[in-house]
């Protein structure tokens, strides 16, 4: 639509154009004629003057009319019928007509004059007079006729110009007209737009309908801003209970935590009390008691001592959690080799426990991209646990597979089972599923298990039921063969 103005404005040049041509070419004719009548009238009155030059000339007097040429009445023959074939003007006509019977009376005179032999008389000289007088007058009309054309030619351009003038005017009125219509066409849906999203107001909670329905660029604009709204609608909707959910998360935690300082201090005064004591009645009475009686205190502060390690252990678990943000690089590595390695150190608690460690691994299954200083930790984590809550006479599986690009690791059991309140937080920090008499741990193990699958990209989940065991199953992404290849060759 805005390219009409453009067309019109040339569509009215171009017709100014061809009006101008036409106008040209007309006028350019008609001055033709006329000047070929003049010229054609300038030859005949040139060759009357030459008979009458001869004529009036003393050393012609008396000479027959022989001697004057008959290329004279030729030409003037030639010239009187240019002048007929450019008739233009009126009145031409008639003194074209005149010139025909002076010119036939003078063919007349000078044929019987010189036949007879005599010389020129005034007849003759009274025709070339008139013929003389017709040609000026001719020429006279046609000179008048080409101001005349040239005067309208003028007066045509002028109009012409004019007219192109105001055409163009109207074409470029009706190009800003154009433009500010479309201007305004285009800038309207916009401004609605603007004013429409002006009425959000931040931390309100409403958010505007923007109600434009048109399918161009700015509709489909508006369409992604309902979209947006709707979406942050819904968000607001569920945000009270998203902070709700976030504030029962951190009074959670602040509780274990709260728990976690009481028991850490509860289970390091006990052990350290009563190595204390035994330690103490040995040192200060130890020659005075009995072999029974000093076995017991040696046994009591054995135990205790293997309490106090525990408890060293778990304080580890916890400087573990503070690195665990830490990034480290990764390499490609035997993934039969790294659970060997990561189990080499619970097989023998397993056999003096009398519990069955059972490894399925596929002879084809690839190797993996890890952090091989804490990925072990997955490994040793889940089956010590399992280890530590299966009787004896148990048995844990650990079980290794492919699925499309990942790789699954499994750890069943068939211990004691955690039970239901405990499995959606089962991973959050201090969470215990056991009694802490049993199990001696503060609940870090399993954090330090996600946070690394995590770090690798992968998840991990839990099936557990009471009584009959537990199943950890966790995946970390695979690599393609032939990147194993090159990671092996560099």
């Amino acid at each position: 639509m805005s390219l009409l103005p453009i067309f019109g404005l040339i569509a009215a040049a171009f017709l100014n154009h061809q009006y101008l041509n036409i106008l040209g070419n007309s006028a350019e004719q008609i001055l033709s004629k006329n000047y070929k009548s003049i010229r054609a009238a300038q030859d005949m009155r040139k060759s009357f003057d030459d008979s009458r030059t001869l004529l009036l000339d003393p050393l012609s007097a008396g000479k027959p009319l022989k001697i004057i040429s008959g290329q004279i009445i030729e030409d003037i023959a030639s010239n009187l019928m240019v002048c007929e074939m450019n008739i233009t003007e009126k009145g031409e006509l008639e003194l074209i007509d005149r010139l025909h019977q002076l010119f036939d009376k003078y063919k007349i005179l000078r044929e019987e004059q010189s036949g007879s032999g005599q010389v020129w008389d005034n007849r003759f000289l009274s025709i070339t007079t008139e013929v003389i007088n017709n040609i000026d007058d001719l020429v006279v009309l046609n000179e008048k006729a080409m101001e005349r054309a040239e005067h309208q030619t003028r007066i045509l351009a002028d109009q012409a110009q004019a007219n192109a003038a105001f055409l163009f005017g109207v074409v470029i009125a009706a190009m800003i007209g154009l433009n500010y219509f479309f201007s305004y066409r285009i800038a309207r849906p916009i401004m609605v737009l603007a004013h429409q999203l002006s009425k959000t107001r931040e931390g309100s909670g409403i958010y505007p309908k923007i109600s434009l329905k048109s399918n161009d660029e700015i509709g489909f604009l508006a369409r992604s801003f309902n979209q947006l709204f709707n979406r942050l609608e819904q968000y607001d909707n569920n945000r009270d209970y998203i902070i709700s959910q976030e504030k029962e998360k951190v009074r959670r935690s602040e509780e274990a935590k709260g728990k976690f300082i009481a028991d850490i201090s509860h289970q390091l005064k006990t052990p350290m009390t009563s190595l204390s004591m035994s330690l103490g009645l040995l040192k200060s009475r130890g020659e005075k008691l009995g072999i029974e009686k000093r076995d017991k205190l040696l046994l009591t502060a054995y135990n205790d001592c293997k309490r106090l390690n525990v408890l060293i252990n778990e304080l580890v678990d916890i400087s573990r959690l503070e690195i665990m943000s830490m990034p480290r690089p990764k390499e490609t590595l035997d993934i039969k080799m790294v659970v060997d390695e990561s189990l080499s150190p619970l097989i023998d608690q397993a056999e003096k426990k009398g519990v069955q460690i059972k490894k399925e691994i596929p002879e084809k299954i690839p190797r993996l991209t890890i952090d091989s200083f804490r990925f072990p930790w997955v490994i040793t984590n889940l089956v010590g646990n399992a280890l530590r809550y299966t009787s004896t006479g148990g048995l844990i599986t650990l079980k290794i597979f492919q699925k499309g690009s990942r790789v699954y690791f499994q750890c069943k059991d068939t211990g004691d089972g955690i039970k239901p309140e405990v499995l959606p937080r089962i991973f959050d920090r201090f969470t215990q599923f056991s009694e802490r008499g049993k199990s001696g741990t503060i609940g870090l193990g399993l954090a330090i298990v996600k946070d690394i699958i995590d770090q690798h990209g992968g998840d991990i989940t839990v099936q557990s039921t009471p009584g009959k065991g537990t199943e950890f199953t966790f995946w970390v992404p695979g690599i393609k063969e032939s990147k194993d290849e090159e990671s092996i060759d560099h």
